[in-house]
């Protein structure tokens, strides 16, 4: 079996999905001839607002029980909560306002890969540093990819470039992407209609 062979055998594994997610992207320059190529980040990145609500969440139920035991020291923490709550509010602002440097885009998605509509052909090999935002978590993936592939696509004007782009090995996020799959792949088929037995 030819390298090729054994790639798209371990690529048949995954599941994929249709999916709408938030996805921005920026091509990765070619370094200078003799030059290393910078190092790529990648990873998982959990959203300020998922994470506050969770840590608020942890730290109500704390306070509810130090007050029974010292009302001043709970009232205390409740008003430091507050405090934190408000600095909070303004970086989720900012944090909102660069999420609207994404498209909300139709994609086809694996744990290995991703197509995706694009307005511009970007040819096999060209390198791609992409975030994805998943829906409905809120977490943000940063992943590098190599694109296999633009098709061009004759029902859209505005996206005319189907774009194919295999992902590099980044376990955390990728991880990440099968569970997300594999939810999606759950809710669907609970939503799907149970075929009446005769």
């Amino acid at each position: 079996m030819s390298p090729a062979q054994v790639n798209n055998a371990e690529r048949r594994k995954y599941y994929r999905i249709n999916d709408v997610v938030l996805l921005r992207y920026e091509v990765i320059p070619e370094p200078p001839a003799g030059q290393e190529p910078p190092e790529e980040t990648g990873g998982l990145e959990i959203s300020t607002g998922s994470l506050l609500a969770e840590l608020d969440r942890e730290l109500n139920k704390s306070i509810n029980a130090v007050w029974r035991d010292n009302p001043m020291v709970a009232q205390a923490l409740g008003l430091l909560n507050r405090k934190i709550s408000v600095i909070a509010a303004q970086s989720l602002e900012y944090e909102e306002a660069s999420v609207h440097s994404y498209d909300s885009s139709m994609v086809n998605l694996s744990g290995c890969g991703i197509a995706f509509e694009g307005r511009q052909e970007l040819p096999p090999g060209t390198r791609l540093q992409l975030s994805i935002i998943l829906k409905p978590s809120q977490v943000t993936l940063s992943i590098a990819g190599t694109v296999v592939s633009s098709e061009q696509r004759l029902d859209s004007v505005s996206m005319p470039f189907w774009i194919r782009v295999d992902f590099d090995d980044d376990l955390l996020a990728q991880e990440q992407l099968i569970q997300h799959v594999v939810q999606k792949q759950g809710a669907l088929l609970s939503d799907s209609p149970v075929p009446e037995k005769r």
